[in-house]
């Protein structure tokens, strides 16, 4: 947005002059007031002064200087899903707010973005210009390096590794862009092997998508324990989160050489276990309980072992390191809490029960 432009317009248009009627009092050609509206070009300086005493404003006020919490709002609000607003409106907004706001790197951030997007209009691109699209993605990659490197702010800064990965992805600069990609942090939603994925090929991209698949399974099977905390008479909402668990499960490790999802298995028939004595199915409740400790052992056997690599199609890219997690408890230790529980007191004068202790 060319602030002056745009704020000749207004004063203008409040005084009820047209161009021409302005142009006469300044002694310059209408088309000059359109270009400077427009922003093709700014007033001479020693138009400022008369500017002002014609509109009856201060030249700061013309210039937009001191009002710069205005001037952010305003930025600020043409910022919001500017993606899904007019390309060539926000591009001349986005120039104008990094020129008003130098090192702001939300706004220069934003900047890279608009490059990114204009590098692949056609519009721009004067019907398909190979070269105006590189040089756009230069500039995009440029300006993304910039907050990269300076800006401290996470969500920022995010951005701005997944902005320059796509640069560098359509610019054919697949090594460079996985460098960025490493660079991106280890955590749930987008993640270091999601931005990989935009950079990989062949084998080690096929390995990369098992892994985020592997990842979401885990994270959707935690999510579905969370329900288990819904307790109110073993709800429908506890034992449909079990089977639903138990059948993602059987889905995606097919050849039942589970390693890590031992863990889910064993608190999976913990809970089944719990509800079977909300049922007063005492002896389902034991042998559920027997199966839990049994896929806990398996589970504690394999990170004693350490490094597992599935077989199974879905994961058989996949290989886990069971010995280098950071768990409070073996999987053992998990299971011995809750055969504590007062809910299995009715229990514990069975034989079968009292032998889960000795065995």
């Amino acid at each position: 947005m060319n602030y002056i432009g745009e704020k000749i317009k207004e004063l203008r248009r409040k005084n009820d002059m047209t161009q021409e009627m302005l142009a006469d009092y300044l002694c310059v050609t209408y088309q000059s007031v359109s270009k400077w509206e427009t922003g093709v070009t700014s007033p001479d300086l020693s138009l400022i002064v008369p500017l002002a005493r014609l509109f009856k404003v201060t030249t700061d006020e013309l210039f937009g200087v001191g009002g710069e919490n205005g001037r952010r709002a305003e930025f600020n609000a043409a910022h919001e899903n500017y993606w899904q607003k007019d390309m060539d409106e926000m591009y001349r907004t986005v120039t104008q707010a990094v020129s008003e706001f130098p090192g702001d790197y939300q706004y220069l951030e934003w900047l890279a973005s608009m490059e990114y997007y204009v590098a692949f209009d056609d519009d721009y691109r004067n019907g398909g210009s190979l070269d105006y699209f590189h040089s756009m993605l230069e500039k995009s990659r440029k300006h993304y390096d910039m907050v990269i490197s300076g800006c401290t702010d996470t969500t920022i800064r995010e951005k701005a590794l997944y902005g320059i990965i796509l640069v560098l992805k359509y610019d054919g600069k697949l090594q460079e862009a996985k460098k960025y990609a490493e660079l991106f942090p280890l955590k749930q939603g987008y993640n270091r092997d999601m931005m990989l994925e935009l950079c990989t090929e062949g084998e080690e991209l096929l390995t990369i998508k098992q892994k985020i698949v592997y990842t979401k399974t885990d994270e959707l099977l935690g999510a579905l324990q969370k329900m288990w905390d819904f307790q109110q008479e073993k709800s429908p909402y506890v034992r449909a989160a079990v089977e639903i668990s138990e059948s993602l499960i059987a889905a995606v490790i097919t050849d039942e050489n589970y390693y890590d999802f031992y863990r889910h298995l064993s608190s999976l028939y913990i809970e089944r276990a719990e509800i079977s004595m909300a049922d007063n199915e005492h002896d389902n409740a034991v042998n559920y309980f027997t199966v839990a400790k049994e896929y806990a052992a398996k589970r504690d056997s394999y990170r004693t072992n350490g490094k597992c690599r599935y077989t199974c199609t879905m994961f058989d890219h996949v290989e886990d390191d069971l010995s280098c997690e950071l768990l409070p408890t073996d999987s053992v230790d998990y299971w011995k809490y809750w055969i504590e529980k007062s809910i299995f007191d009715p229990l514990r004068e069975r034989d079968d029960f009292k032998a889960l202790y000795q065995n």
